[in-house]
């Protein structure tokens, strides 16, 4: 990784995201055996896989199927300090999933682009996530699950 990668690799290259309109996640518990065995080497398994679709900054919007479902779920994004911020709406409850930084990059057409995003997914009743989403991320920020996205394909 050259030193201008190195140092951006803390910052979220939120352009990149919407450029790649579609992202490939998994998370994990955070005492997840999972997350342990990979750190070993073994291959992980996933408690959570979702994939984020149709990522659009004009209208801060995107569609998230998530598991075994079925169908595409409406998702509301929101840019904030703490990261990029994706909202879907379950009656009383929110699902939240927060793009924070970039963990892997790669050279190409002379331009480092992020391949991996790190991610944390919340489900919860705080629904002032839609007045302040950096707020409601730091105050339940350590009962999420924690992961990466990928994109489908690179811009």
């Amino acid at each position: 990784m050259s030193v201008g990668a190195a140092a951006a690799a803390d910052k979220l290259p939120v352009d990149q995201v919407y450029e790649a309109k579609d992202l490939i996640c998994d998370f994990y518990h955070t005492d997840s055996v999972s997350e342990y065995m990979s750190l070993l080497g073994a291959a992980p398994r996933a408690d959570l896989f979702m994939v984020m679709e149709d990522i659009r900054r004009e209208l801060s919007t995107a569609r998230a199927v998530i598991g075994r479902g079925a169908r595409a779920r409406p998702l509301k994004i929101y840019e904030g300090e703490a990261g990029l911020h994706f909202v879907e709406d379950r009656e009383a409850s929110v699902v939240v999933t927060t793009l924070v930084s970039c963990s892997r990059w790669k050279r190409k057409g002379g331009r480092n682009l992020c391949t991996r995003f790190d991610a944390l997914n919340a489900w919860h009743f705080d629904a002032s996530v839609h007045q302040d989403p950096d707020r409601a991320f730091h105050r339940l920020g350590t009962s999420s699950y924690r992961g990466s996205c990928e994109p489908w394909k690179m811009p």
